[in-house]
């Protein structure tokens, strides 16, 4: 017994030692792009989505429903709708959705480098997509090269004009000068020239000052439509951890979402890949960081190894387990004991007309509780188990006030209510 504790004690500190050191070790972070609301990781959402959470006072909530899902929700509240992608391919349902929600009065932001054909050719705007490479934001973040400048220019009256500094691969994408539907959010100041050889033909950004060739191109803008309002922005790696804590920047993210006015956020998931939507579970978030893993692995292995040499130990007597006794007949006297001397015999028509009304909403999708739909459901009733309408109407209608009224039946009346209600649960 002496030499299993210490074994035990010599386990836990190696263990303990283990997990310092890998908790200590440099951390490798992951700069893929998922937006998922679980992923800590620079352009993953947790952090944004946990700041704009304590910060939106109109209340911020997340979603995994499509646009068609929230269009279909019967709700009389506005709401301003968040999706953020880098791929945002909508089709005509989800955009004949986003539309019909607009003219309800809900503002909707999509945030995404592509949209889609059909959700161009209705609002009239055209968009240029550039892939985003990490290794090209590393080589340039750790080249100390010039920013990219994000000039403000939406309402002046609300918010004074400023300028934001982006590295390029993080607002590459924009819209064409020369397509916009209507008001223009924020823009991107480029200078370019433009190569031209037999083959192909290309441009390149080069410095403002050693060319006159300077473009504004629009990276966020919005549409009335009806009531409502659709809001485009091209640069969703900005509504990342890292753009929310990218100094001063966090400014112009707030300063978009202000556009849904004083309506409640919801943000949607729904047209994400699946691996980034899938809820982390404690396995997946000890998987996620490399000290854990390492501790789960050595655990794992060290679980088996203590059970290797502990196999041969001697088993215990397994005890006599005897098969519990059926009291379910006791049961039922003692509750039909405790009835007849109570001589409630409403309350057993109560209990029995519930179950009556959960059959036939499992069966027949028929709610004979709700009073309003009463010649509907008698005579779906009717249809189903072959019996009269009328009697079937004249059975509940004479049963409810016994069930809602608190009127007192005897046992006579008591047995023909409950004989009735078997008898259309047998002919369903």
């Amino acid at each position: 017994m002496k030499g299993s504790r210490w074994f035990i004690v010599f386990i836990v500190a190696f263990l303990s030692i283990m997990f310092a050191i890998e908790y200590h070790l440099p951390k490798n972070f992951v700069w893929k792009p998922t937006f998922s609301h679980y992923d800590e990781q620079p352009f993953g959402c947790a952090v944004f989505d946990s700041v704009l959470s304590s910060s939106l006072p109109q209340g911020y909530t997340f979603s995994r429903k499509s646009l068609y899902q929230l269009e279909q929700e019967d709700t009389t509240q506005r709401r301003g709708i968040l999706v953020i992608s880098d791929n945002l391919r909508l089709s005509d349902v989800d955009v004949n959705a986003l539309l019909k929600m607009a003219e309800r009065g809900d503002k909707i932001m999509l945030v995404s480098t592509l949209f889609g054909r059909y959700l161009e050719d209705t609002l009239r705007f055209r968009s240029y997509c550039s892939y985003f490479s990490p290794m090209a934001l590393k080589k340039y973040a750790t080249s100390f090269l010039k920013k990219d400048s994000l000039h403000w220019i939406g309402d002046s009256t609300v918010y004074p004009r400023q300028t934001f500094y982006f590295y390029p691969q993080l607002c590459s994408s924009y819209f064409w000068g020369d397509s916009l539907p209507e008001r223009v959010l924020a823009q991107r100041v480029l200078a370019q020239r433009v190569f031209e050889s037999n083959e192909f033909r290309y441009e390149t950004e080069v410095d403002s000052l050693t060319t006159d060739s300077l473009v504004y191109m629009p990276v966020a803008m919005s549409r009335r439509w009806e009531k409502g309002e659709v809001i485009l922005v091209s640069t969703p790696l900005i509504f990342t951890n890292y753009g929310m804590l990218d100094g001063k920047n966090a400014t112009y993210i707030f300063r978009l979402l202000s556009q849904m006015g004083k309506l409640p956020i919801v943000r949607t998931e729904g047209y994400m890949k699946e691996t980034a939507q899938v809820q982390q579970s404690p396995f997946r978030y000890f998987l996620a960081h490399e000290p854990l893993r390492w501790a789960l692995y050595l655990t794992i292995i060290t679980i088996i190894l203590f059970m290797i040499f502990t196999a041969k130990r001697r088993q215990r007597v397994i005890p006599v387990m005897h098969e519990p006794a059926n009291k379910s007949l006791e049961f039922t006297e003692l509750i039909g004991t405790l009835y007849f001397q109570k001589k409630d015999h409403a309350d057993l028509v109560r209990k029995k007309f519930s179950y009556l009304a959960e059959e036939l909403r499992r069966e027949i999708q028929v709610d004979i509780e709700e009073v309003a739909d009463d010649e509907r459901s008698f005579h779906r009733i009717a249809r189903k188990t072959g019996m009269d309408a009328e009697e079937i109407a004249k059975f509940i209608c004479e049963v409810r006030p016994v069930i809602y009224g608190g009127r007192v039946i005897d046992a006579e009346q008591m047995k023909v209510y409950i004989d009735k209600m078997n008898e259309i649960i047998h002919h369903i």
